[in-house]
């Protein structure tokens, strides 16, 4: 019986083909991988699980720095408000607290110097579940002169009624929390030598770690084709 093929899947074919006598003749540059894009044709990119299931209940996400590694407090609020907006998108949790609230209320009681705690926060506001973000590190530069944004945080999910950490509870994290990191594209040198385009970059960088940090709770593609290529 003959086998009619699609157009489509006579190009996919044809191209897995062609890459194949090309790995065969030994025409395979030093440092390339010509066989991943056809494996990434034939199987997808793949997916991973989530890490921890949130409770639907009224949440907040208070964003920490302890140890001023951000260079505008204006991140802070910007980076807790696109992780509550990507909650409530993604349905993970039934409502979330305005975090800009929260945190002019803590810094409003801690004016006299005393910090707050988490579970005072979270009595404050009047929920029970709190997802608390500490900063770790935020650079809009990688060895001190490649202009490659990166940052890095500890991030844990606390339950009040249970009056414990409910994530992460294994070897994902420590006391700090489930560390998370990411890190951009190269941006070109340009952007560095405006003050608008450092703050620029600074708000990309907030938003792209806010994004990494709820895909803790979601199923979600493993990587893009093409991911963290940047300039060279």
């Amino acid at each position: 019986m003959l086998e009619i093929r699609s157009p489509m899947k006579n190009s996919i074919v044809r191209l897995v083909v062609t890459l194949s006598a090309l790995l065969g003749a030994g025409l395979v540059m030093s440092g390339c991988n010509y066989l991943a894009p056809a494996n990434y044709i034939l199987e997808g990119a793949g997916q991973t699980p989530a890490e921890h299931t949130l409770e639907q209940v009224e949440t907040l996400v208070f964003v920490d720095d302890a140890t001023n590694v951000l260079p505008r407090t204006l991140l802070r609020s910007s980076m807790a408000t696109d992780l509550s907006n990507d909650l409530m998108a993604r349905m993970l949790v039934s409502g979330t607290v305005s975090p800009t609230d929260a945190m002019a209320m803590v810094r409003a009681r801690e004016r006299n110097g005393s910090r707050m705690s988490i579970e005072s926060i979270a009595s404050e506001v009047g929920v029970t579940q709190m997802i608390f973000v500490e900063m770790e590190s935020f650079s809009l530069t990688e060895r001190q002169y490649i202009p490659r944004p990166n940052a890095s945080c500890f991030v844990k999910v606390l339950d009040m009624n249970k009056g414990a950490r409910v994530y992460p509870i294994d070897a994902l994290g420590d006391e700090g929390g489930r560390r998370v990191s990411v890190t951009m594209r190269e941006i070109p040198p340009e952007t560095m030598r405006s003050a608008s385009g450092r703050r620029q970059a600074q708000m990309n960088l907030a938003s792209t770690l806010a994004e990494a940090v709820v895909k803790l709770f979601y199923e979600h593609a493993t990587k893009e084709l093409g991911e963290n290529l940047g300039i060279k």
